[in-house]
């Protein structure tokens, strides 16, 4: 995902507008361009900046990290004054880059050298590289053909109905990525970036739009559906499983469905298998007796009929 400061066709592919790829030309208009800034206040643009750190630094950087600054400028707007620049729009750029770690470094520690350097010539009053996080990357345990192996942390317990959802949801929110480029591209045409509150307005929106296609794309790539069919006649509970319970204090009877934690709709009464109640119903038939700690003390439940 990228907030690009110039989205040159409305038509071009998708992944023109949401992957990162700086616009064509871009550098070369950056280095070549005036110089950008306020000669009043001796504000330094993006633009300006980048064009300096460049010319100052030619022999040090590699194309990658010339495309991943460029990259950033392209996002912020090469107009804008660096000054105007926050921390939390840093945790927007960042979460717009992607979730894969070794990807990430590639994307964010350029970045983070030109935005010290950018402090470190006094063209901006924080140090906003600080704000700019990446993470060591995880090593995974591999397969005798050498393919990582998915760690516990990233199986996902899904029922098939739950991960039909989530693949109509990834498909649907795909979808919405030129509608959000559209508004991108009209709220960059007011060049004034300190005051524009539509453009703050649809990089947040992008940025969450971006974050749920990512949580889904996991979810997907890393589902395991339960077996039901060779579950179903063993008569106890387990994903999926739809079954009532009897709270022996109130005699309330409740009706369940255990679903992955990505599933949970607790006004359906689909509640998570790793939740108190669904951990103590794992396993259990009717007849059985289970207890669930809460908050407010142990309460217990006689389980009644399980389907499913």
């Amino acid at each position: 995902m990228t907030d690009m400061d110039r989205v040159a066709d409305a038509d071009a592919p998708e992944t023109a507008n949401v992957e990162g790829a700086p616009p064509e030309g871009l550098e070369e208009e950056i280095i070549e361009g005036e110089p950008g800034g306020d000669a009043d206040t001796g504000a330094v643009t993006l633009g300006r900046a980048a064009s300096m750190y460049f010319s100052a630094n030619a022999k040090k950087l590699n194309q990658r990290q010339r495309v991943a600054v460029t990259r950033f400028v392209s996002w912020g707007g090469s107009d804008r004054n660096l000054d105007s620049l926050t921390a939390h729009q840093m945790s927007l750029f960042q979460e717009a880059q992607g979730a894969n770690v070794a990807d990430l470094s590639d994307r964010l520690q350029p970045v983070k050298a030109f935005l010290s350097y950018a402090k470190k010539k006094d063209w901006m009053e924080t140090n906003l590289s600080v704000h700019l996080r990446v993470k060591r990357p995880v090593r995974r345990r591999t397969d005798p053909n050498g393919a990582a192996q998915p760690s516990a942390e990233d199986v996902v317990e899904m029922t098939a109905e739950g991960l039909e959802l989530a693949r109509s949801e990834l498909d649907r929110l795909r979808g919405e990525r030129p509608n959000i480029a559209r508004k991108l591209e009209a709220a960059m045409l007011d060049k004034d970036f300190r005051e524009n509150a539509p453009l703050d307005a649809a990089r947040d929106e992008q940025a969450h739009l971006e974050a749920r296609i990512r949580d889904l794309e996991h979810q997907v790539a890393h589902a395991r559906v339960s077996n039901a069919s060779s579950q179903a006649n063993d008569g106890r509970v387990h994903l999926g499983s739809s079954v009532s319970a009897t709270n022996l204090v109130s005699n309330k009877t409740v009706e369940y469905t255990l679903v992955g934690q990505n599933e949970v709709d607790a006004a359906a009464g689909r509640i998570s298998i790793a939740s108190p109640v669904g951990r103590a119903l794992v396993g259990a038939a009717a007849g059985d007796e289970v207890e669930v700690e809460a908050p407010s003390g142990t309460i217990r439940f006689l389980v009644g009929e399980v389907s499913g």
